[in-house]
């Protein structure tokens, strides 16, 4: 049982580390400004989605209290027909409230990168291997770009 845990662990550790590759600081800086823009959409969406979600967990699980409530004289019967949507509101707040939370980490790192995106004119020279069909090998050569 202690090794499925362990494994389950590492598993999820690896599927959130590598959904949090798109938006590192190093891919963000080598995109263009489309493709940041798409980014920039999916993390609000992604944004607006946790606070919806948030907003209908917690009114549902107010209205669920209130209920109760209001139903004070048949607690048994009421508690338990309104103790049902209360967990599942409950659950929607503890998923809408990291979606909201990553979302706007998200929303806060593209902004950066996009105002710092047009600092002037960038260049920058990498080595690169270009494969030469006539020699039938690759030949090193050097990537010039230009940003601006």
């Amino acid at each position: 049982m202690k090794k499925i845990i362990l494994l389950s662990i590492l598993v999820l550790s690896l599927i959130v580390t590598q959904a949090q590759k798109p938006y590192s600081q190093e891919n963000l800086k080598n995109l263009s400004q489309e493709e940041l823009d798409v980014y920039f959409n999916k993390a609000l969406k992604l944004q607006k989605s946790g606070k919806t979600v948030t907003k209908v967990g917690a009114i549902t699980v107010g209205v669920s209290v209130l209920a109760v409530l209001a139903t004070s004289e048949t607690l048994g019967m009421g508690a338990l027909l309104f103790f049902i949507p209360a967990e599942l509101g409950l659950g929607a707040v503890a998923v809408g409230v990291p979606m909201n939370i990553t979302g706007k980490k998200r929303v806060e790192r593209i902004n950066t990168i996009k105002n710092t995106a047009y600092d002037g004119i960038k260049i920058d020279l990498k080595p690169c291997a270009q494969y030469n069909l006539a020699t039938q090998n690759y030949q090193p050569g050097i990537t010039l770009r230009i940003r601006f």
